[in-house]
Formats: C-alpha cells, sequence, structure tokens
C-alpha cells in the first residue's frame, strides 16, 4: 500500500510581490487584474487608419515619380563629378550643369519644367547648386594647394 504523502507548500522567497510586468500598478489607481489584462485586448482601428500602413506618405503620379528621379540623377551627377579627373564623369557633369542651367520651358523635362511640376522654384535649386559647385571647387583647391605646400616644405 502506498501512502499518501501531502504536498508542502512553501512560501515562494517572493510572496507578497507583484511580477515585474505588474510593478507600481498598485500606485496608478487602475487594478491589477484589469491592467495584467489589458495586454490581451484587441486594438481598435477605423478602416483608414489600417489602410493608412499600405499608402505612400505623400502621393505623386507616376509621371511625377519620374521627374523626381530625373531630377535626382542630375542633381548626383552634378556634385558627385563635380572634381572628376577621368573624361567620362567629368563629362556626366557638364551634361548635367548644362541641364541645369538651361532655361529653356520647351520640352516637357527640362530643369524649368520638372522644378515647376514637383513645386520646387528653379532659380532657387539652380542658385543652391551653383553656390554648392563654388565651395566643392573652393574647397578642392585649397586642399590642393595645401598639398602642394607640403610637397615643398619635404
Amino acid at each position: 500500500m502506498i501512502a499518501n504523502k501531502q504536498a508542502k507548500t512553501t512560501a515562494s522567497p517572493n510572496s507578497g510581490r507583484a511580477p515585474f510586468w505588474l510593478r507600481g500598478s498598485e500606485r496608478s489607481g487602475i487594478p491589477v487584474a484589469e491592467k495584467a489584462l489589458a495586454v490581451f485586448q484587441p486594438d481598435i482601428l477605423i478602416d483608414t487608419q489600417f489602410q493608412s500602413t499600405y499608402r505612400r506618405r505623400f502621393h505623386l503620379d507616376p509621371e511625377k515619380v519620374l521627374m523626381l528621379a530625373v531630377l535626382r540623377d542630375a542633381v548626383v551627377c552634378f556634385q558627385e563629378n563635380v572634381t572628376a579627373t577621368c573624361k567620362r564623369k567629368h563629362v556626366m557633369h557638364v551634361e548635367a550643369e548644362e541641364w541645369i542651367l538651361n532655361e529653356d520651358k520647351t520640352y516637357l523635362f527640362s530643369f524649368e519644367n520638372v522644378c515647376e511640376a514637383l513645386g520646387y522654384d528653379a532659380s532657387y535649386m539652380r542658385d543652391g547648386l551653383l553656390r554648392w559647385k563654388r565651395a566643392a571647387l573652393t574647397k578642392r583647391s585649397e586642399s590642393n594647394g595645401r598639398k602642394i605646400i607640403r610637397r615643398l616644405e619635404t
């Protein structure tokens, strides 16, 4: 015959203390059980809130997306190749600069028309890019001047 043993229940060392996820809830005035069950409550969203996660932050027509890509490519070619020594890269810079400086509005993808369609001020952007170019060339000439002086000193 097997004797039935009574299980001894011992108090856990942190009995009387709340689990870590419920600490501090006694002070908030919200019952502990209600706070614990709040984790399992469904989120309530209206349709527009749910659909907004799948939509663009700003809406552009496909034509404007293409125009933005053309403008971005021209600015990248203009800035990355400003001090290029390679003939191919220098030609890319010169072509981008010619496109940016051209004030002709007769063709659809001119700098003026692209900026206007995207809501940018073409003259302001043109002036900013030319200011950036002057600063980049000045910085390059100063650094080259320092290199030449260092070579002469040694």
